[in-house]
């Protein structure tokens, strides 16, 4: 009877370890699938703004000069090609191959200060222009040198 029960209680143990083994292979989490390798979704970025571009500077009106000295046209304008004077009439000239600007100094009386009074513009052939269009092409950027700084 021992050799009996001994393959009963093999066969027990053996019955035993396979139930348990599957009770608890049947707890186990299912496996997943391996992951796929894929290329990340592509992120959008937002356009780039471009700012609007910075409104045009208007041009400068040559009649600004008007009543200044030479000293403050050339503090506005920069250094003349030319300078004449003779008598109570000193005259700057501010030239560019596309024009010259021309602007006359008075005395009103002997030992007054010189203002500008007259001021024109012109081809260098002579003739006439647009003083203001001349005046931005004297300039540099087309504005007064105060305002470049």
């Amino acid at each position: 009877m021992t050799q009996s029960i001994a393959p009963a209680r093999t066969f027990a143990v053996k019955t035993l370890a396979v139930s348990v083994f599957l009770s608890l292979a049947a707890c186990a989490p299912e496996s997943a699938p391996p992951p796929q390798a894929t290329a990340p979704a592509p992120v959008e970025m937002p356009a780039a703004e471009t700012p609007a571009p910075a409104p045009k500077p208007e041009p400068p009106n040559p009649e600004r000069l008007a009543g200044l000295n030479p000293k403050e046209v050339q503090a506005l304008v920069g250094e003349p090609t030319l300078v004449r004077r003779e008598n109570t009439v000193q005259v700057m000239l501010f030239e560019k191959p596309s024009c010259v600007l021309e602007v006359v100094f008075y005395e009103d009386h002997p030992g007054d200060y010189f203002r500008a009074k007259n001021i024109s513009a012109r081809t260098r052939q002579g003739t006439p222009v647009d003083a203001s269009a001349c005046l931005t092409d004297i300039l540099p950027g087309g504005q007064w040198r105060e305002e470049r700084n």
